[in-house]
């Protein structure tokens, strides 16, 4: 019997550990046995592996499997101290636990932190435990202090083969720590060189953004992260796992099908449903089985019913959105506010489906087609052509998510430009309560109107955005 044809694919299933600073003992562990994080990680795989598994019987098809940790101020650069051990099976609460009070107080003079030797050490580590595994993509959570977004998300992002990605938390009119997450990105956009294929060309930065309002249970890079030791309910054994999405396509038939902003609700609650169902079982028969048979604490958050383009040829997310009759031309224009909004109330309100992440819409430049062809600038030499600037993006940003996503900016912005975009992501999220991100890219040697010329399978060109 043949099976049938799925609407989109499964762009990763995202596995969320909880990590601390015990799980990196002095001493080597010959025996990965009695290792702490081998075990974790080991743990992480085999659930990833297993869904995959069954999701891919179920004839989806899986892109990637990821892990996300918790923020990494909280296991990668504090001390271990062996008073407070805990082995992978403990269950107590470490909301008040010495290395959650040392990683809110993290500074470059704090005793408690471990030097830059130690920091190397555990993420050669960590890397090459994932690639034991063969898990190709690791988020390790934001950064919450200002001297970590400078000094250390550099170093994570710039660790071959480009396995790690990292945020930096930003609050609203948090100036200190949006001009840090400036000056990180400034960074990384220097590091590498040619032969470094995941940093050349400013492309470090795909893997960092500063985040905000962003909690616990997003599975979509970077911004990925776990939750916290200072968060009830919390136990260093717990594992969760979630579903992110890649379905332009399916967005384009949606919209195509609702015509005009008044059937929305009604064409994705009947429509989504239906097709989110059948993973949604799969994935919490998989948590109640694992949870009886290995004995570990598991946790199906559920899936992000977040729309993401692909770079096929009816993958455009703004493509789909320019049906609606409401929309008047190019996404940007008049109704499109609307459209995003009654998208995004729909999404997060498909009725029967456990959701976590964003559950938004996506306008990834870099990653859309339509967008990216909006980005350009005509060469009819008028400066003024382009018919996507950021102030539209962040305009959209107001009723939706993810907020400002691979844009490509001039390699020569400056700080006070690039922190100022940053706050407005910032003031956005925290005015409304709803995660945001920034996500831009300085091309060294490229202005404003230049075309970029990225070599990279995740991703289109398009052209250099103004930052003003």
């Amino acid at each position: 019997m043949t099976q049938d044809v799925k609407p989109f694919r499964i762009r990763t299933i995202t596995a969320f550990a909880i990590l601390h600073p015990s799980d990196f003992p002095h001493a080597e562990r010959e025996d990965q046995e009695n290792d702490p994080l081998a075990q974790k990680i080991d743990q992480c795989s085999t659930l990833l592996r297993e869904a995959e598994s069954r999701l891919s019987k179920a004839g989806y098809e899986i892109q990637t499997v990821r892990i996300a940790t918790n923020p990494f101020g909280e296991w990668l650069t504090l001390k271990h101290d062996a008073s407070t051990n805990h082995s992978t099976s403990t269950s107590e609460d470490y909301s008040n636990h010495p290395a959650t009070k040392r990683a809110k107080l993290s500074s470059p003079l704090n005793e408690d932190e471990v030097d830059e030797s130690v920091i190397s050490d555990r993420l050669q580590k960590l890397n090459n435990l994932l690639s034991q595994h063969d898990i190709g993509f690791c988020s390790l959570g934001p950064s919450t202090s200002p001297h970590h977004t400078i000094s250390i998300c550099p170093k994570i992002v710039s660790i071959a083969p480009g396995r790690f990605s990292c945020s930096a938390n930003v609050d609203a009119c948090d100036v200190e720590s949006a001009r840090a997450a400036a000056k990180c990105v400034h960074i990384i956009s220097t590091l590498g060189t040619e032969n470094d294929a995941h940093l050349a060309g400013g492309l470090g930065n795909f893997r960092f953004c500063a985040a905000s309002c962003v909690a616990s249970g997003v599975p979509f890079f970077p911004a990925a992260r776990g939750h916290s030791l200072s968060e009830k309910d919390t136990t260093s054994s717990t594992i969760g796992f979630g579903i992110g999405l890649e379905n332009g396509e399916f967005a384009l038939n949606l919209l195509k099908e609702a015509k005009t902003i008044n059937a929305i609700d009604t064409v994705f609650a009947t429509r989504m449903k239906e097709e989110l169902l059948p993973i949604q079982e799969v994935c919490s028969q998989l948590a109640s089985e694992f949870v009886e048979s290995k004995k570990i604490s598991m946790e199906y958050l559920g899936i992000d019913t977040s729309l993401n383009p692909s770079l096929d040829e009816s993958g455009s997310i703004a493509a789909a959105i320019e049906t609606l009759e409401e929309v008047r031309g190019d996404l940007g224009q008049c109704g499109s506010l609307s459209a995003a909004a009654a998208i995004t109330v729909s999404l997060q309100s498909v009725p029967g489906i456990v959701k976590t992440g964003y559950c938004g819409l996506m306008l990834p430049v870099l990653e859309d087609r339509r967008l990216a062809e909006l980005g350009m600038i005509s060469n009819d030499g008028s400066s003024s052509s382009s018919k996507l600037t950021i102030q539209k993006l962040l305009y959209i940003s107001s009723v939706c998510g993810v907020g400002i996503d691979t844009v490509p900016i001039p390699g020569n912005v400056s700080l006070d430009d690039l922190s100022s975009l940053i706050l407005d992501v910032a003031a956005l999220a925290g005015r409304w309560r709803k995660p945001l991100s920034c996500r831009v890219f300085p091309v060294p040697g490229k202005k404003a109107g230049d075309k970029t010329t990225f070599d990279s399978p995740y991703m289109c060109n398009s052209c250099i955005f103004e930052v003003k």
